[in-house]
């Protein structure tokens, strides 16, 4: 036998060598074998351990990598009862304490989550942080630098565990849960991006759909500008910034639309006047081969009276004079 005979012999054990790189542990598979561990039940297929990935589902509740608890912990709106069930078979062979017990009795009694929810510890005994894996939707790694939010959108790699409780009289009570496998794909985070700001640069953003990396939208913080003038809900601005202007001439050119007129949608109960100074949050939305600017916040001032010419200030009056109104504090 030649050294590659002997290479293909010895080390036959990994099907996919390389296979990670490609899929990066998101492996859905199917059970094979159990091995129990305390009062825990783990699944297996071959040498991988049995996981399941789920389709493309909603934050309901997120706290990962806050490190303001001990635990990590995410709730997904998504239903993974019905591929359990291979696993209950699975366990019910070979679980002592099922060996009187019908597998039809014991799965109507097994608890079976019809949510994915998902904790892990966010320290080591040595308080050191531990990181849950995520990932971008084209498998590019961004573990720690960014915060799934509510109403996200994620894809996760789990590991069902059976768990058994045993009481006092001799019961058990059996239910299943869900630990994280390979990690967390996120498709798409919650809320609005973080605004784009000054020097309001567009690499960052895919023109086709008026979108930024893990966001279906973009926000723009705008500099401060005078409102000319206002039409029902619409605004006509101008700014001295040059550079805000070049750069909105610049995002228009990129999304192939025609030039921004200056205007602004409001929306919302916020009310301004000709004249009125503000600062906005705005949004694009776009419509046929014209984009409209949305606000998504808005701060305003009112425009500033002129001052009446010999006239008095606030309360300085002959009836109350500043001596006066000293000498009553005074007292």
């Amino acid at each position: 036998m030649d050294i590659h005979a002997l290479k293909r012999a010895l080390f036959n054990d990994l099907a996919e060598p390389i296979g990670f790189l490609n899929h990066r542990g998101f492996v859905d598979n199917e059970p094979i074998e159990m091995r129990r561990f305390g009062d825990s039940v783990y699944f297996y297929n071959g040498t991988r351990s049995h996981s399941l990935n789920t389709a493309p589902s909603r934050v309901v509740q997120a706290d990962v990598h806050s490190f303001q608890h001990n635990e990590h912990s995410l709730k997904l709106d998504c239903d993974l009862s019905a591929r359990l069930e291979k696993c209950a078979r699975l366990a019910h062979g070979h679980v002592e304490e099922l060996k009187d017990v019908p597998f039809e009795v014991f799965w109507k009694h097994c608890h079976v989550p019809t949510t994915v929810e998902l904790k892990a510890y966010a320290f080591s005994k040595d308080k050191v942080k531990q990181f849950i894996v995520v990932y971008m939707k084209d498998n590019e790694e961004i573990t720690g630098t960014v915060q799934i939010t509510k109403n996200s959108i994620v894809c996760a790699n789990v590991q069902p565990v059976l768990t058994i409780t045993k009481h006092e009289e001799g019961r058990c009570q059996f239910g299943f849960k869900f630990v994280v496998g390979a990690g967390l794909k996120i498709i798409k985070l919650g809320g609005n991006p973080p605004a784009t700001r000054r020097p309001w640069v567009w690499d960052h953003v895919a023109f086709d759909s008026l979108s930024v990396p893990l966001y279906d939208s973009v926000v723009v913080k705008t500099p401060s500008f005078s409102v000319v003038n206002v039409q029902n809900s619409v605004i006509n601005v101008r700014t001295p910034n040059e550079e805000f202007n070049n750069a909105m001439s610049k995002f228009h050119r990129n999304a192939g639309a025609t030039p921004w007129d200056n205007s602004i949608e409001i929306t919302g109960r916020h009310k301004v006047t000709p004249g009125s100074t503000a600062i906005a949050s705005i949004a694009p939305c776009r419509e046929n081969n014209t984009i409209r600017w949305k606000t998504l916040t808005l701060h305003s001032s009112r425009p500033r009276k002129p001052a009446k010419e010999g006239g008095k200030r606030g309360s300085d009056t002959l009836d109350n004079p500043v001596c006066v109104q000293t000498k009553r504090q005074c007292i």
